[in-house]
């Protein structure tokens, strides 16, 4: 039966070594490398796929987002391919297509493994986790990991079944509001999260504004008396950090830890508009010490192994 991995795609192993080794195999007359040829990648989110070539005769090709966004999968091979390179030449155009999946800014690739598994490649496998069945009903404790200072959630959209918690909550008696921002409380967003969580974040939210929808979730205080910088208490944003990644949460000071329903209906609201763009799954990028609270209010999460540090901490901090 097939299952499903996520690939971890800043740890995959490069497919340069597989395809600058002459092919050893028999059955195929030419000695040449294999060489690769990307086609018809049109943006994020469309439909692509990569090919497989030898000496000009097409070995086969490899779906990308066929399933999904994030998603690799679909191999076709040709006749031209024998029996004994099969194998070979499946998991090399998988590879490929995570490749490709990683340049159009993905972190990670979900993956349906069923012929070949028993080939599953090393430079694959090192990267990889076994997605879990979701519909068990699982501990929080039992779905993190503790040797993880801090961590990347999954969450499978396919099978998550969102609350109906209202996006207005009333949290230490402030009538608050959790919604997509306008396009004309940019400036003011980002000079605010600049000012208060630093350029990071302020980068991430200034992203979310080119994409169409606007790709992220902010907190407002209904009270209009208040400078306007003032009623901005969080943010959380998707398809920023990377494509089918959730940002970290940001809520300031007075509104962390007193009531973790501001950031639940934070965290849902931004999973609602992630799903309603088209995601097949999401992941939360780098929860620390929220973690297990986090994993608590939703039970379809799941900590990913080897995801610390993952993809932040590589980048240049002023």
């Amino acid at each position: 039966m097939a299952r499903e991995a996520l690939i971890r795609l800043y740890d995959m192993g490069p497919s340069h070594p597989l395809l600058d080794a002459p092919a050893a195999a028999p059955g195929v007359q030419d000695p040449a490398p294999a060489l690769p040829r990307f086609e018809a990648a049109v943006g994020p989110r469309a439909e692509s796929f990569v090919e497989l070539r030898r000496s000009g005769a097409l070995l086969g090709r490899c779906g990308i987002n066929r399933q999904g966004p994030g998603t690799v999968g679909g191999c076709e091979l040709t006749a031209a391919v024998a029996p004994a390179d099969r194998a070979q030449v499946h998991w090399l155009l998988i590879h490929l297509a995570l490749e490709r999946l990683q340049w159009l800014g993905y972190a990670y690739a979900l993956l349906e493994i069923g012929e070949h598994a028993d080939r599953f490649p090393p430079e694959l496998r090192q990267a990889s986790w076994w997605i879990p069945d979701s519909t068990r009903l699982t501990s929080a404790v039992a779905r993190d990991d503790k040797s993880l200072e801090w961590a990347d959630l999954f969450i499978d959209f396919r099978t998550w079944q969102p609350s109906s918690t209202p996006v207005s909550l009333t949290v230490n008696g402030r009538d608050l509001w959790v919604r997509r921002p306008e396009a004309g409380e940019q400036l003011l967003i980002v000079d605010w999260l600049r000012e208060t969580f630093g350029g990071g974040w302020a980068s991430e939210i200034h992203r979310s504004f080119s994409r169409d929808p606007i790709s992220s979730v902010i907190v407002v205080d209904r009270d209009k008396e208040l400078p306007p910088k003032d009623r901005l208490l969080g943010f959380l944003a998707y398809d920023t950090a990377r494509l089918g990644m959730l940002s970290t949460i940001a809520l300031v000071p007075e509104a962390r830890g007193r009531d973790l329903s501001l950031a639940t209906v934070l965290i849902e609201e931004c999973l609602r508009e992630a799903r309603a763009s088209g995601m097949t799954y999401a992941v939360l990028g780098g929860v620390g010490h929220a973690r297990v609270a986090a994993l608590r209010a939703f039970s379809a999460l799941w900590t990913i192994p080897g995801s610390c540090p993952g993809i932040f901490g590589r980048g240049v901090r002023n």
